[in-house]
């Protein structure tokens, strides 16, 4: 699954460390286990990708004002509980697949917590499924029959990419379709937290066109940087499969046709309102398929093209924020 390299320790989980370390002997236990518990929470959202966990509320909360009427306005407190589901849901999901990926990641050196040996799979599972129980209790709340719905498909699906016995994750069809799928259900519950009825055209293209970038360039640019441990694994994912060239043509392919497909659909339809944020993923685009093919043989760089990736999307949808903001 799509995620961030870390190369150590976040900068919050050696603060806490620091702290946990100082408690004496004689610190209460019941200050021991508070100190313990926050400590493995900030090490759990760590493992979940801070960043990764952004990207999907920025999807959630685009669809919610696109649908709103293309205006930050539209978006106010009714969507606290529904986007905290959201978040819940995605944590299980990313949860779950840090617990089920401890070898791959160790071989691959993502320097995770879990991997690294700083949270432990039983603690960093109980709070998987902990988020998995918020979300679920949260969406019930809300009483939107199809909030609960995305809810949990989206749990499903997650679960299904990483655990036994589906384990979409072992196959490069099995990665590109759950990722797509993540994406799609994240705007769907966007749109269906704003208010139901017709979606908004403008809407429907946003999602079917970062949603594709996360299946076309994100769900191919990850395995770069991965052969030794999905090998390891018997993952059949872009690389293993159909080799490394291949795979590279694939992810800057699938970037540019994506890019240009969402700026031509943008500019024809709604050139005020996506436009702006169009043009940033054809830019993105062209590095993200310029590195796919610069970086080949060039073990140091493999993450580059996922980093360019990322990036792109949290820039999307931050130029999508500030037209709406300034149309407010």
């Amino acid at each position: 699954m799509g995620h961030v390299c870390v190369p150590g320790p976040s900068l919050m989980s050696l603060v806490m460390g620091a702290y946990t370390a100082q408690l004496s002997s004689a610190t209460p236990t019941s200050t021991l286990r508070i100190a313990g518990t926050a400590r493995a929470a900030v090490l759990f959202l760590e493992e979940a990708r801070v960043s990764v966990q952004i990207v999907f509320l920025m999807r959630f909360l685009a669809a919610a004002a696109v649908t709103a009427g293309g205006g930050l306005t539209g978006v106010g407190p009714g969507l606290i509980a529904p986007a905290v589901s959201w978040v819940l849901a995605t944590l299980f999901t990313y949860g779950i697949n840090g617990v089920s990926d401890v070898q791959e990641d160790r071989l691959n050196r993502t320097g995770r917590p879990i991997a690294r040996g700083d949270l432990s799979p039983t603690a960093a599972a109980r709070l998987t499924w902990l988020s998995a129980a918020g979300s679920v209790v949260t969406a019930l709340a809300c009483n939107n029959v199809l909030l609960i719905t995305f809810v949990l498909a989206f749990l499903f699906l997650g679960y299904a990419y990483s655990a036994p016995p589906f384990q979409l994750k072992r196959s490069a069809a099995g990665t590109s379709g759950s990722v797509l799928l993540m994406g799609l259900l994240t705007y769907a519950a966007g749109w269906t937290a704003a208010g139901e009825g017709r979606p908004p055209g403008a809407m429907l293209v946003l999602a079917a066109a970062m949603s594709l970038w996360m299946c076309a360039v994100g769900a191919v640019t990850k395995d770069f940087s991965h052969v030794r441990g999905d090998a390891a694994a018997g993952r059949r994912t872009s690389v293993t499969a159909w080799g490394d060239t291949t795979a590279r043509l694939v992810g800057g392919a699938g970037a540019l046709l994506t890019g240009g497909g969402f700026l031509a659909a943008a500019l024809t339809g709604w050139p005020a309102l996506l436009g702006p944020a169009a043009a940033v993923l054809a830019g993105g685009s062209v590095v993200v398929a310029v590195l796919c093919y610069s970086t080949r043989g060039d073990a140091a760089r493999g993450r580059t093209p996922y980093r360019a990736f990322m990036v792109t999307q949290h820039l999307v949808h931050l130029t999508l924020f500030a037209g709406l903001f300034v149309t407010a």
